[in-house]
Formats: structure tokens, sequence, C-alpha cells
């Protein structure tokens, strides 16, 4: 039909249940065509039957009667450097008081298919987040979807914002989209990441829990959106999706209401295909689509050590890893309180440098002895003096992989600071030692000008005992430093 006979096609509102508008009309009417009634009120068309259309009001709730028209021209988000530092809803409107953006320049598109493999890159270079835990023992990769889950107050929101600060300052486009939500938790979330003059290139969406369900519904789809427009400038940017068990609750909500047939845990049966969706779009970019990346961390809040729920599995097949925040952990006032042996990533560690990785395996495998050891030593009190070695040394490495919150760590940092455990720096030393001596050693480690070349051979392509050697001639320098 031509677009002059669309313009003049109208519906009428024959039912309402609740945002769920039945219309009469529109007989050209497509999945995911945006509607306004008189009011300039909008709804988005959710499917099509023989005698009505079926749509989900996204602003004000409907009346029967009301009448509806397509919306002239595709709805546009105003994108570009504007955007930075301000707070939007679904609809791209802001939500922060500080005015108006300019008109909008890309339009809402919904069902956009991820680019295939010959438009990607190999995933080759590390997102820091400035926590040592994840750099080094569960690395992220720019590019990767790792999901982060746990149950409430376990840590989960304080990783993410340190992230996203870490990666402000690196240049990254940081989007982050907060789900069904309180306003608490919005405030949460910006209270810390736009705090300061410089907000950096950080972008909230944020689809808070008195919002109907179809707004919540499309957050996340918007923030691909916008994500996808920033890498095709190059930029590489970092995507936070929470949560999406909340939105999963959404989409629950909406598919009863629309009456289809319910599937696992009365979720709508295509949940899994939502989500996998959304997280394909993810990936590093070849220069076709601007050679930048988008980078992914949804998040699942579950039960107390429960995380076998369908939402959580099914995130868990379409991502690429896997962060598991302990409450316990938490409760004991350790930072981040990520359980290592229960977290996962399956592309990050192909971003690391050879040191890193090398590194990494060395504390794995002394993490792994430690564990087993401290459960053999409870059933005796005489111990050789190799499981007394493993126990101190072991002690030492979950001391130094604890940090204070919003403490970032330099990559070159946390290497140099890691090795120092294979070394004999630490001989005849406990973790009481570094719980005294840890800020101080982070310190010179990260700005002393006698460690700038093992700085950056750190994070270089270096054989392993080649680098432990320089590393032990600069001992006898950090032995000065901590007898001051």
């Amino acid at each position: 039909m031509k677009s002059n006979q669309r313009e003049h096609e109208v519906g009428f509102v024959t039912h309402t249940k609740r945002y769920l508008l039945s219309i009469d009309g529109l007989p050209s009417a497509k999945v995911n065509d945006l509607l306004t009634d008189d009011a300039g009120n909008l709804a988005i068309v959710r499917s099509l039957a023989d005698d009505h259309v079926s749509a989900l009001a996204l602003t004000s709730v409907a009346g029967v009667g009301d009448r509806y028209r397509y919306l002239a021209g595709d709805f546009m988000y105003s994108c570009g450097d504007q955007l930075f530092g301000r707070i939007i809803n679904t609809l791209g409107v802001p939500v922060d008081g500080k005015g108006s953006l300019q008109p909008g320049t890309v339009p809402l598109q919904l069902e956009l298919d991820a680019p295939g493999i010959e438009e990607r890159v190999p995933i080759h270079e590390q997102l820091a987040t400035g926590v040592t835990v994840a750099d080094l023992l569960v690395p992220i990769a720019k590019g990767q979807r790792q999901l982060l889950f746990g149950p409430m107050r376990s840590g989960k929101t304080t990783f993410l914002t340190e992230t996203v600060l870490a990666q402000k300052a690196k240049g990254t486009v940081c989007i982050y989209a907060v789900l069904g939500k309180p306003v608490a938790g919005l405030r949460k979330v910006t209270d810390t990441i736009l705090a300061g003059e410089d907000k950096g290139k950080t972008i909230v969406i944020a689809a808070l829990s008195d919002e109907p369900a179809s707004l919540i519904a499309l957050a996340p789809s918007v923030a691909y959106l916008l994500a996808e427009y920033y890498r095709s400038q190059g930029e590489d940017v970092l995507v936070i999706l929470d949560d999406l068990d909340a939105h999963a609750k959404y989409l629950r909500e909406i598919g009863l209401l629309e009456g289809r047939l319910p599937s696992n845990e009365s979720y709508p049966g295509d949940i899994f295909y939502q989500h996998a969706h959304l997280m394909e779009r993810s990936g590093h970019f070849n220069e076709k689509l601007g050679g930048g990346s988008i980078t992914s961390l949804p998040v699942v809040q579950t039960d107390l050590k429960n995380f076998s729920d369908l939402i959580p599995t099914n995130l868990m097949a379409c991502t690429d890893g896997h962060f598991s925040f302990s409450p316990s952990l938490r409760a004991e006032g350790i930072y981040p309180s990520i359980s290592i042996e229960e977290s996962v990533t399956r592309v990050g560690r192909q971003a690391q440098e050879t040191m890193q990785k090398q590194l990494t395996t060395k504390i794995q495998i002394l993490l792994g002895s430690y564990r087993q050891q401290i459960e053999y030593a409870q059933f005796s009190a005489d111990l050789n003096e190799h499981t007394k070695d493993i126990l101190r040394r072991g002690e030492i490495v979950e001391a130094l992989i604890h940090q204070a919150p919003y403490r970032s760590v330099l990559p070159e940092s946390q290497v140099l600071l890691l090795a120092l455990v294979f070394t004999t720096f630490f001989d005849g030393r406990d973790s009481s030692f570094v719980t005294t001596h840890k800020e101080m050693l982070l310190e010179k480690l990260s700005w002393d000008p006698a460690f700038e070349a093992l700085r950056k051979q750190a994070l270089q392509t270096v054989v392993y005992d080649e680098f432990m050697q320089l590393l032990e001639a600069q001992l006898p320098t950090l032995e000065r430093i901590c007898q001051q």
C-alpha cells in the first residue's frame, strides 16, 4: 500500500486489558509499528489478528473509542555526544531534569539481526575492571558476554559501577540499563557513575518498576540500538542490563496478558530467544561495521545459592562465562564477593598477555591446593613444611586479591603484586604482613620509577622465568621500602 494511503488509516480501540489494546482498523499495520493517538500518546503494534490489531500502550493507557494512527516518521533517538552523562527513559526522553535533547537521528528498530561471522573479528583485547579477581583470574574481553548472578546485596551493583568507572576513564561508551528497579535502585547507580564534573561517555536508561511493563520490555533493545550506533562510529561500548530476571518477569506478564500459551514457570515459549537474540548483538566487529565492539554484562538476581532456575540457566547458555557473587563472602566483608571456583570465562583468557596467562595458571593451582589442604588440616595438627607453606602462601594470595570497593588496581600492578607470591619476598611472612603493607606495595609497584620497566613488561609477551628473574632483582628495593 502506498505511504499516502497508510497516512490516512486510523484505528479505534475496541477493548483494553490494562496496557494491552485491541484496535479495529489499521489494515496495513505491521508488527512493531508505532502508533499515536490524538493526545500524542504512543503504542506499539504487538501482533496481528484477522479482525483487530493488538498493541501495547507505551505512555498513558488508552480508553475504548480512542483513535490511533501511524506515527509520522520513525521514532528517532538522539545520539552523539549530547547523550553522554544523561538519564533517559525507554523512549529516549530525558528524565534527569537537565533539559531536552536535540532532534533524534536513530529510528526505533527492535528486531535487528545480529551481524554474521564475516563481519566479526577475533576477540583480542581485555576489558579492564580495576578488580584483580576479574582482570587476572576470570578476565573479560571486549566483545564478550559475561553474566553476573547472585542474590540481593551480594555486591553485583558495586562491581558494575566500579567497572563503569574504570572504563569511563578509558573513554569507553558505557550504557547502563536499569530494568524494573525502584527509583532508589536508579539513584544507587547514578550517584556513583554520574558523580563529579566528568561524566565520561556514560548513558543511563531508566525503565523503572512504576512504568508500564511494555517500556521495561523494550529497554534492552533500546540499549543495544544505542550501542550499535556508537559501535558503528568505531567506539568500544559496554552494555549493562540490570537485571534480566526482572525483565523476564515483565515479558511473562505481557505474554499472560495476551493469552499466549505459557511454557516453563509460565514464561513465554520464546523467552530463551528473546534474551539470546539480544546477546548475539555483542562482539568485536570489523571496519565494515565501524571497527568497534559491544561488551555485554547481563545481570540476574537469584535466590540464595540457587542458580538453576530457568532464566539463569538460559542466560548461562547464551553467554561466554559468568561471575558468581556470594552473599557469604559479602557478609564477611570480602570484596569483591566473587566466588572464583564457581565463576567461568570462556573467551576472556585469550585476550590476556602471556605473562598474565602463566601467572593466572600458577595462582589457580596454588589456590586449588590451598583449599584442599585446608580441608585436610582440619583432621590433623601435624602438618609437614610443604603443606604449611601452601597454606601460608594461599592465605597471602587471598589477602592480595581482596580489595576495598572503588580501589581500582591497574592491570600491570595486579601482575606485579601477585607475582611476588612466587618469589622469595614472602618467605617467612604471612597474611598479616599483607594487611599492613599492601597499600604501600601497590603504591610503589604502580608509580615508583624503579619498577617502570617491569610494569611495561607485565602486559607484554614475555617469558615467565625471565620476568621473575627481573622481579627478584628488584626485591631489595621493596625490602628497604617495607623497613622504612
